[in-house]
Parts: C-alpha cells; sequence; structure tokens
C-alpha cells in the first residue's frame, strides 16, 4: 500500500513550479479545504482549487519554503515559512490523502496573528481578482 510520502512529490511539484493546472488531477471530488482566513471548511474541488490558487498569489512563493515534514499512513504535515510584506509567516499545510493519491483534506494553519491578517487581508484581494 502507497503511503502520504509515496504521494507528496506530486504536490511538491505543483508548488514550485507553480503549475496549477496539476490541481486537478491531485484533488479529490470531495476535497475539503479548511483555511485559516475562513470559518467554515470549504468542500469540492471547484473551491478549493480556488483557494489553493489565491494562496499562490498571496504567499510570497519566491520566498516560501517547507521546512520540515511529517508523514504517517496517508497523512502529511508540512511546516512552511515565508514572508508578506516584511511579516514572517510560519504556518503548517496539513493533507489527508486518498488510497490512489489523491488529496482528500487539506487544512492550513499559520501564526502569529500579524501573519493571519496579513494572509487574509492577501488572500481577500486574490479571490476577488479571481
Amino acid at each position: 500500500m502507497q503511503t502520504a510520502k509515496d504521494f507528496i512529490n506530486r504536490w511538491h511539484h505543483i508548488v514550485t513550479q507553480q503549475n496549477m493546472d496539476g490541481l486537478d488531477a491531485l484533488l479529490a471530488e470531495n476535497v475539503v479545504f479548511s483555511s485559516p482566513v475562513v470559518f467554515t471548511p470549504i468542500p469540492g474541488k471547484e473551491l478549493t482549487k480556488m483557494y489553493i490558487i489565491a494562496a499562490g498569489f498571496t504567499f510570497n512563493m519566491e520566498q516560501f519554503q517547507y521546512t520540515r515534514e511529517v508523514h504517517d499512513g496517508l497523512h502529511s504535515v508540512l511546516e512552511f515559512e515565508t514572508t508578506i510584506d516584511d511579516i514572517a509567516v510560519n504556518g503548517v499545510d496539513m493533507i489527508e490523502w486518498t488510497a490512489e493519491g489523491k488529496i482528500l483534506d487539506f487544512k492550513v494553519m499559520i501564526r502569529p496573528r500579524k501573519a493571519v491578517e496579513k494572509v487574509h487581508e492577501k488572500m481577500m484581494s486574490a479571490l476577488e481578482k479571481q
């Protein structure tokens, strides 16, 4: 049986290459996305894609880097760091995979509070442009 560690390189390729077209093949139809700036989980592939694409515009991908990974069965936790408008952002992406290697659940958590506020501001702007 394959595990999260077997699937994670596909996610890394999307992030490093900014190849958002790859999301169609990677996201399960019934994926749920939990954003640090929206109070309820966001269901479905199309809305999840919209939020992930907006995050790509928000997170200053030139400085974005994953600093630690933990994989357990079909779960991945990826710690990241970036800087947005001179505010240091530290967070985690928590991903649950299907046995077929599709993302079933994607949750983002961010700290400190200033970073959450900045991400909220930038995400809302990016979502409005979509």
